[in-house]
């Protein structure tokens, strides 16, 4: 996806489908079971009568039913338990969220150690946790190696000189730091599923929290970092330029 919308666009479009099927299990069922509609419960693949629990059918018989093999369909129906609908947002819904880090710089190469890496995001309706901390977690990795591992490197005539994974360097698992996060719920109120786009939002802020990061670890100097990506290299010649002013 891009623009961090694929849960609010295209989840909200299958909550509006879902929410049709539901009204035509409900129906069909309650022919079937012989009883009210607001008397059924839809729970564990089954269609059952709240009062008497015996009283059940799975939604793949219902399935059966409702696509006769003969006859017609009756008025006011439609065969199959499936549906389509739409959703196009007014407005986009952005997640918020804050970052923070501990790191520690060693001064004769340069290299960097990320001690401590917290974030917590709001992205709204939280619909699926594993997948939303996995975002997370590649979101930051990226953001990573945009501050300090990723460059791509051309000759005076443009020909690309790291063009394979050998010479381009991106964040593995050695320098992954472990990721705590933690999340808060505030319904956006553009949607029905509250849902807010959370897709960037583990990439963007880390550049910047990296930069300010190894500002704090140098606070004795008056290093000021306007640019990313960063190395080892470029970090040394940054403190040269500072000490050198």
């Amino acid at each position: 996806t891009f623009a961090s919308r694929g849960a609010v666009v295209a989840g909200n479009a299958v909550h509006a489908a879902s929410r049709i099927v539901r009204q035509k299990v409900l129906k069909l069922a309650s022919k079937v079971l012989e009883a009210p509609e607001g008397e059924l419960e839809l729970e564990d693949g089954r269609v059952r009568v709240a009062d008497i629990p015996q009283r059940s059918i799975s939604l793949g018989e219902l399935a059966l039913l409702a696509n006769p093999l003969r006859g017609a369909v009756e008025p006011g129906t439609e065969p199959g338990l499936e549906s389509t609908a739409y959703f196009g947002p007014q407005y986009g819904a952005t997640a918020f969220g804050t970052h923070a880090m501990i790191l520690e710089v060693d001064p004769e190469t340069m290299m960097i150690k990320i001690r401590r890496y917290v974030t917590v995001e709001d992205c709204g309706t939280v619909l699926n946790p594993l997948i939303l901390e996995g975002q997370i977690h590649g979101g930051v990795s990226m953001g990573l190696g945009n501050a300090y591992y990723e460059k791509l490197h051309f000759d005076e005539t443009g020909q690309l000189l790291n063009a394979s994974f050998a010479d381009y360097l991106v964040v593995s698992a050695t320098e992954m730091p472990r990721i705590e996060v933690g999340h808060l719920e505030t319904r956006s109120t553009l949607n029905e599923l509250g849902a807010k786009g959370v897709g960037e939002a583990g990439a963007i802020p880390v550049p910047a929290l990296f930069a300010q990061a190894i500002e704090n670890a140098f606070h004795d100097r008056k290093l000021e970092i306007l640019e990313m990506p960063l190395s080892p290299n470029r970090l040394f010649e940054l403190l040269n330029e500072e000490k050198s002013r």
